[in-house]
């Protein structure tokens, strides 16, 4: 390649347009060209997302050597000078595997970068404590691999735009890792970053069964239920939560029910509109990130607010 290249690699498709429209964006800026390392299980047209080239990846993503080797063959063969990986758990197991296998620098919760159009050094401004602080370094020119988590950049929509197709030249490898096994995860029937209501629950909620006054809460709204992580990765109640390591949201209306507010959690709903909670703990964090805040019992609070709603017909508008 002629051009410089920065290369876009994720195993999920909404965060892989996100980090090929921030390549994009920056590529224009530079005379850069951009490439897209494509799983061939993902179906979509990477031109239309903002790449210049693609590479076919036909290996197993369940295996992450596999993805190592992969990763790593295509920054070689593109010659990239900017990596930007999904900040997934995929991604942030094997993103510094490839910095340390390629001998580069590494950047993990990229929130912005941008690339001096004169000097090229890239400065990356990254999240600190779970989001609480924001480190700013300045890298020399040279490969940098970013990661980032979805809803940090933008996607972009080019209509009729193509890419050229190279074939990747992956060497063969010996994996130490054996799959023995492999369960698909329950998706959501709908996702939650598009809902414009948001039910969003945690460990106040005693039992399963409980989860009911949220359902008809967020029924009466049409809304989406959604929770705190260990409501999920503990209790095992939904297959994927809010917060740093999953999901971020901004609906027109979030309402938290029995979340202390850690900021893990809140970093995944912080750019809702209005954030309305209802705690018993008059000194949890959560108030101190709601716009409305009701300090009850919810196992009281919600009956009687469902109720409320009921008798006077509230919609959301």
């Amino acid at each position: 390649m002629t051009s410089k290249t920065m290369l876009v690699f994720c195993e999920k498709l909404p965060l892989m347009a996100e980090l090929l429209g921030k390549a994009r964006q920056q590529a224009d800026i530079l005379g850069w060209s951009v490439a897209a390392l494509l799983p061939a299980s993902m179906t979509a047209n990477p031109g239309e997302m903002g790449a210049d080239v693609v590479y076919g990846c036909d290996v197993d993503l369940r295996n992450p050597d596999a993805i190592v080797n992969a990763i790593t063959a295509a920054v070689k063969q593109a010659e990239a000078q900017v990596i930007l990986l999904g900040a997934t758990n995929l991604g942030l197991e094997v993103s510094p595997r490839v910095a340390e296998r390629i001998g580069c620098a590494y950047s993990p919760w990229t929130a912005d970068f941008e690339i001096d159009t004169s000097s090229l050094a890239l400065t990356a401004h990254c999240m600190l404590y779970a989001g609480m602080g924001v480190a700013t370094y300045q890298f020399k020119p040279g490969p940098v691999i970013l990661t980032a988590a979805q809803g940090v950049f933008g996607a972009v929509s080019l209509p009729g735009k193509t890419a050229s197709d190279l074939k990747l030249d992956l060497p063969a490898v010996t994996s130490a890792v054996e799959v023995l096994d492999y369960k698909v995860k329950q998706a959501s029937a709908v996702r939650l970053e598009d809902a414009r209501m948001v039910v969003d629950v945690g460990q106040g909620f005693k039992t399963h069964e409980d989860l009911k006054m949220a359902e008809d809460l967020a029924g009466l709204l049409n809304g989406q239920l959604a929770c705190s992580r260990p409501i999920a990765s503990d209790r095992d109640w939904f297959p994927e939560w809010l917060g740093l390591s999953g999901l971020k949201i901004k609906p027109e209306l979030c309402l938290v029910a029995g979340v202390s507010g850690a900021i893990q959690h809140i970093i995944g709903i912080r750019d809702s509109r209005v954030i309305t909670t209802v705690n018993n703990d008059e000194n949890a964090a959560i108030f101190a990130q709601a716009d409305y805040g009701v300090v009850a019992d919810l196992y009281e609070f919600l009956p009687a607010l469902i109720e409320r709603i009921k008798a006077r017909g509230i919609r959301l508008a």
